[in-house]
């Protein structure tokens, strides 16, 4: 007989796997639209609500601001990364 206070060896993981999508999240946002804060996918700037993969880095292909590119290639690289550590150890990132 299981009691309450024990607990799956899958417990861990499904709850990392639970939250491990707010680590694609930047508290800053995206370029020029900081109320979008997903860094892998947000509506395209010109698309309505049409998305765009890794809107910070391809929007500023679009415009042709390769800094800004850089940069949030950069900001998406940290934030899979932690996401990636999150899931393997729970490590906060």
């Amino acid at each position: 007989s299981s009691s309450s206070s024990s607990s799956s060896p899958f417990d861990d993981l499904n709850d990392r796997l639970a939250f491990t999508e707010r680590r694609f999240l930047s508290r800053h946002g995206l370029p020029g639209r900081q109320w979008f804060k997903h860094i892998l996918q947000a509506p395209g700037l010109y698309k309505g609500y049409g998305s765009d993969v890794f809107p910070g880095a391809t929007q500023a292909i679009r415009d042709n601001e390769p800094d800004v590119a850089q940069q949030q290639i950069q900001i998406a690289a940290q934030r899979i990364a932690g996401a990636a550590a999150f899931l393997l150890h729970g490590e906060k990132s």
